[in-house]
């Protein structure tokens, strides 16, 4: 829901949530090799997020369920000895599973910072709130490596367009052009 790395996801801990404001503090990842507690990636990564109710309702029923393990650094997903779970783990143990069963070709956690960004985009996010959002340090790297086209964005962009043209153009009373550069 928020578009985090992977490595930011399995560092999050209790005291990084606050309920009270709706905020997902992020202040540190894994590193994937040793998996060690570090910085995050860059400054740009470190950041407030915003905490969506649906976000909000199953973190809440997670910390109530009991599964949250006990563990020196407070982190709130730890593997059984309590150490910060293998991000490859995960991937191959639960990720790669569900992929095959929902008929998706098999990808990485990644994936999902590349969806997220299209989504919110598609939903007429405005680039710059989506650069925050992501935590990205250039606009550049949000709109030419995360965006993609999802679905028939195209076709409802380009439609939308036609209406409000057509809807202009029908205050004067004027019979529309079709003049395919407007």
């Amino acid at each position: 829901m928020l578009g985090l790395r992977i490595s930011e996801g399995i560092a999050l801990r209790v005291c990084d949530l606050d309920f009270e404001r709706k905020i997902v503090r992020v202040r540190q990842s894994v590193d994937s090799a040793t998996r060690s507690v570090k910085a995050c990636k860059s400054a740009a990564s470190r950041s407030d997020l915003p905490m969506p109710a649906q976000l909000e309702k199953r973190l809440r029923s997670y910390l109530a369920s009991g599964h949250l393990r006990p563990n020196e650094a407070g982190l709130l997903f730890v593997n059984r000895i309590g150490r910060p779970y293998s991000a490859n783990k995960l991937r191959a143990k639960y990720l790669h599973p569900i992929l095959k069963k929902l008929g998706i070709p098999r990808g990485g956690f990644h994936a999902g910072r590349h969806g997220t960004t299209s989504s919110l985009l598609d939903a007429g996010a405005n680039p710059i709130v989506v650069q925050k959002q992501m935590r990205h340090s250039h606009p550049s790297t949000t709109l030419g490596i995360y965006a993609h086209v999802v679905g028939n964005a195209q076709r409802r962009a380009v439609q939308s367009h036609a209406e409000r043209i057509e809807a202009e153009a029908s205050k004067f009373e004027l019979e529309p052009t079709p003049v395919i550069g407007a």
